[in-house]
């Protein structure tokens, strides 16, 4: 078994503009390590949303996107006047070419986000807020903490036991495991973690 885990703390995450300028964004993760954001296979990434305005078009990539604290969003197609509103928790699964715009109708929120290359990754996101044990797979695990304190029960053989304050990422690369189940616990009242799960398609090179 091989694995990798890397923890990144909030205060190291340096914040960035949107693809198209319009915003702030933190990436917590990318792959290749190094890559850009035209060439990545997948990204990962933080931003909030202080004002209303259209989002950046990631052509060739498809994306889910979770609102994880703050008033809901609304999302607005300019190409067919479609509306989507998403509540803090909820999550959307759309093409990047898709001209989405947010509006803000009770004020600023945060997000997460997954940006995936068509046909050469796939993912999927949950939130977490209770006490449970969650499956780990092979492939890329990112464990983010929007806001309280959650503590991650590692055994022994992979380090022991993390604890993941407001801001900081945890991100487990796993190449084979026999069924596990990894140990969460919040340890503050407001502890919330989103889960993202990553896997490459069969022939997609690292």
């Amino acid at each position: 078994m091989h694995d990798q885990i890397h923890i990144t703390t909030a205060s190291e995450i340096q914040p960035q503009p949107w693809k198209n300028g319009g915003g702030i964004t933190r990436q917590l993760a990318i792959h290749p390590e190094g890559a850009s954001l035209n060439d990545c296979i997948w990204r990962v990434s933080a931003a909030e949303i202080n004002a209303p305005g259209p989002f950046s078009v990631w052509d060739g990539y498809d994306r889910i996107l979770m609102v994880t604290d703050g008033d809901a969003v609304r999302l607005i197609r300019s190409d067919t006047g479609a509306v989507t509103l998403l509540e803090p928790g909820s999550r959307l699964y759309f093409a990047g070419e898709t001209p989405y715009a947010a509006e803000l109708p009770g004020g600023p929120a945060r997000d997460f986000n997954l940006m995936l290359r068509r046909k050469q990754a796939h993912g999927c996101l949950d939130l977490r807020r209770s006490a449970q044990a969650i499956p780990l797979r092979p492939g890329d695990t990112i464990l983010y903490c929007t806001q309280g304190r959650f503590r991650l029960d590692f055994p022994p053989r992979m380090g022991g036991p993390r604890t993941l304050a407001a801001g900081d990422t945890l991100h487990l690369t796993l190449d084979y495991i026999p069924a596990f189940r990894l140990d969460i616990h919040p340890e503050t009242a407001d502890a919330c973690l989103v889960d993202a799960r990553i896997n490459l398609y069969p022939g997609v090179t690292q």
